[in-house]
């Protein structure tokens, strides 16, 4: 899915064992985009139940988000949280990081916070980001 505030792809070969979902957010994240994305995300978790997803957010060209966006997000999480495995999220901007750690403290899957890709290249030498 490719829309103004957020793409939506399915990567299948982060992890032979997972499923992966990448949010690329552009520009502000509103309402209308979380509605949008997170309709793909439950379709995707619902059409492979007993699959488990690495989900990444990609946040770096993100200038900021709505609250009610937001809370549709974490709604989301919350519906879905048995399919999560870990969630990658990656931003230059210290807000947004802080905002998503704040969101990922509420669950107790694995996450990880990362400033640049760079980073995750180091962290995950094998595989392939971008």
């Amino acid at each position: 899915m490719n829309s103004t505030n957020v793409d939506v792809l399915a990567d299948e070969d982060f992890h032979s064992s997972h499923s992966c979902l990448k949010f690329i957010f552009k520009g502000k994240f509103t309402e209308e985009a979380s509605d949008l994305s997170t309709q793909i995300w439950d379709q995707e978790f619902k059409s492979n139940p007993d699959r488990k997803f690495i989900l990444i957010w990609d946040c770096v060209q993100m200038t900021g988000f709505e609250m009610s966006a937001r809370r549709e997000w974490i709604k989301c999480m919350q519906e879905l949280h048995e399919n999560i495995d870990k969630i990658i999220v990656v931003s230059d901007n210290v807000l947004i990081r802080g905002s998503a750690r704040l969101m990922l403290k509420l669950f107790s899957f694995e996450s990880e916070v990362f400033s640049t890709y760079q980073e995750i290249a180091v962290a995950y030498p094998n595989k392939f980001f971008a």
